[in-house]
């Protein structure tokens, strides 16, 4: 059996929502008793499950019988094959659980490779990978399919590096769709998942020391992925993993909802900006730590970032967030949390974007009237600040205008374009200061 390395223990993500131990175990035993009334066991057809004999055969004698869909359970057994059946719509392979019930794959290439397929689903099963250039699953143009409580595991590690960076565990192409990945574990490949497709979930699972988490092959406008309460760890080696999530071009629809990440060198990377980035993207109740970056944001069309909270992997914290003006000239980030400062430096962001923050708002267009009213006696109405919080210029409560300072005053413009500042003197006459026919920067 290949044996894998964890580096880090994940913490559990506290916004997670588990079901109850009492349903698990009814929906688990009502699952068992429909498997169990049509599943053809492997050991029946000559599978032999002792981690030695080669049960390729067996297995694909059992896939074969009968007609129509089919149901392969695989008992508690280690079972070395060099490739996989073809299996009909609508099939299901069951297992005893993925650290006992497992496929280890000795060949070359991918293993399980479903093409046109609709609703197979993998459940309670592990599959590990031997060779370099192995991959587990790759499903393409396939719809509906599933893989609950499996296990997919392949050979890197920091120790060997690059000997299986060209490992995949799963593959998804040519427009599959709605495929849902739910309770698994996906540790120990060169990439962990590579999609060129959208609207594919990934669900209650956890990537553990993968060089490249997920990787989105952009380019084609289709590359996206729906991550709920999943977890992404390595350890702090950067020969472990490099990037968790990496967007490498023009693409569809990420969204991101409490996700932790940790270990990584960059944990998240989004867009290209040769080649463009996602249509969408969104961070909602995330965890992000990172060697030296922890979410960068090269190229993408209006990101929206709400609830994340940042933090280090090292002694040396990371840039927090990296965003690129060029290729994100406009977004949305509220309430995001530095571990390293009081707040995130708002220079972080360009112009465009619209940020809320520790007692910060910034970059907001208002149409309509603007109404504001004090919210106690003697505060200001509206208030112009330096950057230490010092005030500049005020709306008292009473409406009135005031300065704050003896060279703030009223700057007007004359009908022939030229600019003057009115301005007190200390006996209190009012004097004009011309300021030429440029707009005046300050």
């Amino acid at each position: 059996m290949v044996a894998a390395s964890f580096g880090a223990a994940a913490l559990p993500l506290a916004a997670c929502s588990p079901t109850p131990p009492q349903t698990r175990v009814e929906n688990t035993a009502a699952r068992q008793a429909v498997d169990a009334r049509s599943a053809r066991n492997v050991r029946d057809f000559g599978a032999v499950g002792d981690g030695t004999a080669d049960d390729t055969e067996a297995i694909g004698r059992a896939a074969a019988a009968g007609g129509g869909p089919v149901v392969l359970y695989l008992p508690v057994g280690e079972y070395r094959v060099t490739a996989w059946p073809e299996l009909p719509d609508f099939s299901t392979v069951v297992g005893d659980g993925g650290d006992v019930s497992t496929i280890v794959h000795t060949g070359d290439g991918t293993l399980i490779a479903l093409r046109g397929k609709q609703r197979v689903s993998f459940t309670r099963l592990g599959v590990y990978v031997v060779r370099p250039t192995a991959s587990a699953v790759s499903l393409s143009g396939s719809f509906r399919c599933s893989f609950d409580s499996v296990v997919l595991r392949g050979g890197h590690l920091s120790d060997n590096y690059p000997q299986f960076s060209q490992q995949r565990g799963v593959i998804l192409d040519e427009n599959t769709g709605g495929t849902a990945f739910v309770n698994c574990d996906i540790n120990n490949f060169g990439i962990g998942i590579v999609t060129s497709c959208i609207q594919n979930y990934l669900t209650s699972s956890k990537l553990t020391n993968n060089y490249v988490g997920v990787l989105g092959t952009g380019n084609d406008h289709n590359a996206g992925l729906a991550l709920t309460n999943v977890e992404f760890v390595s350890d702090v080696d950067p020969k472990t993993t490099d990037q968790h999530i990496r967007v490498d071009g023009a693409a569809n629809n990420w969204w991101l909802t409490n996700v932790w990440f940790e270990g990584a060198d960059i944990a998240v990377s989004i867009g290209d900006l040769g080649r463009g980035g996602p249509a969408q993207f969104g961070m909602v109740n995330c965890k992000v730590a990172a060697r030296s970056v922890c979410v960068d944001l090269i190229y993408c069309r209006q990101p929206y970032l709400a609830d994340v909270q940042f933090g280090r992997d090292l002694a040396q914290p990371p840039a927090e967030l990296r965003i690129d003006p060029g290729g994100c000239p406009e977004g949305t980030a509220m309430n995001l949390i530095s571990m390293a400062a009081y707040d995130l430096d708002p220079r972080s962001f360009p112009a465009g974007w619209n940020v809320t923050g520790r007692g910060i708002r910034s970059g907001g267009a208002f149409v309509a009237p603007l109404v504001t009213r004090a919210w106690s006696p003697g505060t200001d109405l509206l208030q112009a600040q330096a950057p230490d919080g010092s005030p500049l210029s005020a709306i008292l409560p009473s409406g009135a205008w005031l300065s704050d300072r003896a060279d703030g005053g009223v700057i007007l413009k004359d009908p022939a374009g030229q600019y003057w500042r009115l301005s007190v003197s200390t006996e209190g006459r009012v004097e004009t200061t011309p300021l030429g026919g440029g707009r005046p920067p300050a």
